[in-house]
Order: C-alpha cells, then structure tokens, then sequence
C-alpha cells in the first residue's frame, strides 16, 4: 500500500517535498498535523483520478474556504458551492455538497467540476503543512491538494455592488431562484439598495472593521407570482440582511455571517450600475 500511494502522490507533488512524509509514514510517528482548519482558505492546485494525476484547467480556480461553525464554501470552478464539515485529529467529514446551477462553457469545466465535488465526498483524512493542504480517501491515498489562498489587498467596502448566489434558511443553503436576481449596492452615502427579487430595498448601514449593522430595510409593496418561491425568498433575504453583523470579502466574492459567525448570504461582486 506505501508503494501504491507513493506512485500517486509524487507527480503532484514535485518540489513539495514537507508533504511526503506524512503520506508515507502517517499512523507510523503518531504524530498528529495541524488541525486548525478553521477560518482557513485554499486553492486547488491538484487532484487525482483513478491514480492518475490532474491539473486545474487554466482561467479556472477551485476554492475551499473552512469557515466557522463547521461551514464550508467555495469555487468549484463555475459555481459557488456550499456544504459542512466536522474534523477531528487527522480525519475529516465533509456532508454532500450544495451549490448554484450555472452553466460555463469552457471546456473541461463542468466536467471537473462534478469530479471536484465528488471527491469532496470522498475524503476522510487531511494534512496541513505550512501552505499546503491535502485531503485524502478513506485508503489514505491524496485525491485533492491545495494552497494557502493568498488574500486580496483589501478595498474599500462602500461603493461596491454585489449579486447573490446563496442564502441560508432553515439550517441548510440554497441558490437563489432560477430567473430572479438579488443585488446589494454598498454606496459611500451609508445606505445598500437593490433588488430583493421582486421588489426594490433600501436600507441604511455602518461599518466598524469586519463589523456590518444593517438597519431595518424598506421597499417597495409588488407581489409577484412568478417564478414559484419567489416572495418568501425574498422576506428570507431581507431577514438575514437585518441579522448581518460581520462580513468577508475574498477576491469577487462577499460573505455576510450573523453574530456567530454563520454565514447568511453569499454574494458575486457586480459591475456598478450605470
């Protein structure tokens, strides 16, 4: 088995050497990597199928962000997925993955991106060694390794505007509504508005750091019937927006967490409007 998960592991990792010898020798030194997954971001820089070595597509990215609660979001690739987690020691649990129904063109995308997401399902243990990652199967054998995410400098948060790709309700995450869209545009008079789906908001906010307080939004009084959901998604989003108290934004991508640290709404940033 040591020589089997070697042939696998060593194409990928050339140059990396700090990762082998947890793969060779994990269960051996009984001693146990850093587990500190939490709050930690990744970015897949190789996988493996059928012990045979892959490369992420160019133009693409795969992410893996730990945050708290045992929540877990990313890229993976085209959409923006969303699923938990539960590590303890060297193993890792990873529930069925949710995510958003886009379709890209590029070839080889879709393709990896169903492969990525079932890989996620398969994984049991991890490593952390410095700046990398790895995620293996229940046979020990590396499926999915990662970098250390490098945050973007950061930017100023008034004056942006951002479309929404998940929401969480009721314990789980769902993707917004095929046909409806759902924006937020920060402006640098302290007040967010935009399309709740159906209707338009408007409501007044404050930043300290990472700190967002949201006040009370108004909107507009429509009622649509089309698509199906579509009204009580939009009082959902409203909801959370009030319960907002910090947020996070890695590269073109926003989260709004409540005072636990749980995220309630996962957002894309948007060109302003003109």
């Amino acid at each position: 088995m040591k020589q089997a998960t070697m042939l696998y592991i060593l194409p990928l990792l050339a140059g990396v050497s700090l990762l082998i010898p947890f793969l060779l020798f994990a269960g051996c030194t009984g001693q146990a990597p850093d587990s500190r997954l939490e709050g930690t971001g990744w970015t897949l820089t190789g996988y493996v199928t059928n012990g045979t070595p892959g490369q992420v597509p160019a133009g693409t990215s795969v992410t893996i962000d730990f945050g708290n609660g045992g929540s877990l979001t990313g890229s993976a690739g085209c959409n923006h997925y969303f699923a938990s987690y539960e590590a303890k020691g060297t193993t890792i649990a990873i529930s069925q993955a949710g995510s958003t129904l886009m379709y890209c063109t590029t070839p080889g995308v879709m393709e990896q991106e169903s492969s990525y997401l079932s890989f996620l399902g398969q994984v049991k243990t991890f490593m952390v060694e410095g700046d990398r990652l790895v995620l293996a199967d229940g046979k020990g054998i590396a499926i999915l390794l990662f970098a250390k995410t490098v945050p973007p400098v950061p930017e100023s948060f008034a004056g942006t505007n951002w479309t929404l790709e998940s929401f969480h309700s009721s314990d789980a995450a769902s993707s917004v509504i095929s046909g409806t869209s759902i924006s937020a545009l920060f402006g640098d008079d302290g007040q967010v508005t935009g399309s709740a789906g159906c209707n338009s908001y408007f409501a007044s906010y404050t930043l300290s750091g990472i700190t967002l307080t949201i006040g009370e939004p108004g909107s507009t009084k429509k009622y649509c019937t089309t698509p199906e959901g579509v009204m009580p998604q939009e009082n959902t989003y409203l909801a959370n927006l009030g319960q907002a108290r910090t947020f996070a934004i890695q590269g073109t991508r926003m989260s709004l967490a409540d005072a636990n640290g749980t995220t309630l709404l996962s957002f894309t940033k948007s060109a302003l409007p003109e």
